[in-house]
């Protein structure tokens, strides 16, 4: 529902007031805090409307108001003013993120720790997820006499890795066996289409030797499942202790612990279907009731033809504006040198697997 002016704007001065101060605020000071002039009872009605439209509530009787999880919401995607990241946050972003690395889930954990560093809340985000990824490279490492590493690297810019335990040690012979069944069979395919079928299939084109990759294979196999989903991770969690959240800090720490409760969170790491792409959950529209009390902002990050969520935990009077293009910068770098180290690694695995070209 759209709002007269008027009431945006009282809405707007309630909503910024209770950030900034965390009290409820009443129509006196909204008198002298407006861009016009209006009487102080014209506020209260204005005030009574809203709150019988559920856009604010009123914690005490003789108290002023403060927004509810309604009129937040509408503050923080109609209503705030955005506020740009200074000079000084880009320089950390852009500087303080290893893309070197070549691994995005350490990109993403850099940016995280910044974004959590700079805005003072736990930071979430989720690894980049491509419904038709493919397999772009798959290595074998030694990893002791008996096992060894299995290395998988797919289009969408994930790395995974499984290691597996290998009864009659881990020979170049095996490993090579290992290595050029893979690069035959799996490479070019959609992480999609590997499943139990076509691993038993492989192995009975080995024959006797089958059993020897076995373990590698299993492996693979599993390392490319968990390629089929995003994974959700938080950075900062303890930051919670110095927020109006404390309380709760115990119980939302858990949770952020947990993959899967977080990726539910975080409506399952995709972007696609919300406002300008953006995920905000405020308050009571949050399933878990540890965070009844909190938002959760999250804007999308694209890599390539994969994508993810990079945001932000905190109460429900987080600075909205602020948090917002502080996001959605660090999104649009973040996924550049995502897609960047994505490159760079396809390139070095075709070479590895193919030869120059």
């Amino acid at each position: 529902m759209d709002l007269s002016q008027r009431k945006e704007q009282i809405l707007s001065a309630v909503a910024e007031f209770y950030i900034s101060v965390g009290e409820p605020v009443g129509s006196r000071y909204l008198a002298g805090a407006l861009p016009f002039s209006v009487s102080p009872a014209t506020i209260r009605n204005e005030m009574a409307e809203l709150s019988a439209m559920g856009y604010l509530e009123q914690p005490h009787t003789s108290a002023g108001r403060v927004p509810s999880d309604l009129g937040m919401r509408y503050y923080a995607e109609r209503l705030i003013k955005p506020v740009p990241p200074t000079q000084s946050e880009i320089f950390r972003l852009l500087s303080g993120v290893d893309h070197t690395q070549g691994d995005p889930r350490s990109i993403l954990g850099d940016a995280a720790e910044l974004i959590s560093e700079l805005t003072g809340l736990p930071a979430v985000f989720t690894t980049p997820f491509a419904p038709e990824a493919e397999i772009r490279g798959v290595q074998v490492v030694p990893a002791g006499a008996h096992a060894a590493m299995v290395l998988l690297t797919t289009s969408a810019g994930v790395l995974g890795s499984r290691i597996a335990h290998l009864p009659d040690g881990a020979d170049y012979g095996t490993l090579e066996l290992f290595y050029n069944a893979a690069a035959a069979n799996f490479i070019g395919v959609r992480c999609a289409d590997v499943d139990r079928a076509m691993l038993q299939t492989v192995a009975l084109n080995l024959g006797e030797r089958a059993l020897s990759v076995a373990p590698m294979l299993t492996s693979l196999f599993d390392a490319v499942a968990d390629s089929t989903e995003p994974g959700a991770v938080c950075r900062g969690a303890r930051r919670l202790l110095q927020t109006p959240l404390r309380p709760d800090a115990g119980a939302i720490i858990e949770l952020t612990a947990d993959r899967k409760r977080l990726l539910r969170v975080l409506g399952g790491g995709e972007a696609t279907g919300r406002r300008d792409g953006m995920l905000l959950s405020i308050g009571r529209e949050n399933a878990e009731s540890c965070l009844r009390r909190a938002s959760v902002v999250a804007l999308p990050y694209k890599a390539g033809n994969a994508g993810g969520l990079l945001g932000v935990l905190g109460p429900t009077r987080m600075d909205y504006a602020h948090v917002t293009e502080l996001l959605r910068y660090a999104a649009g770098v973040t996924g550049g040198m995502i897609a960047e180290a994505t490159a760079e690694t396809t390139k070095e695995q075709e070479t590895m697997f193919y030869g120059k070209r």
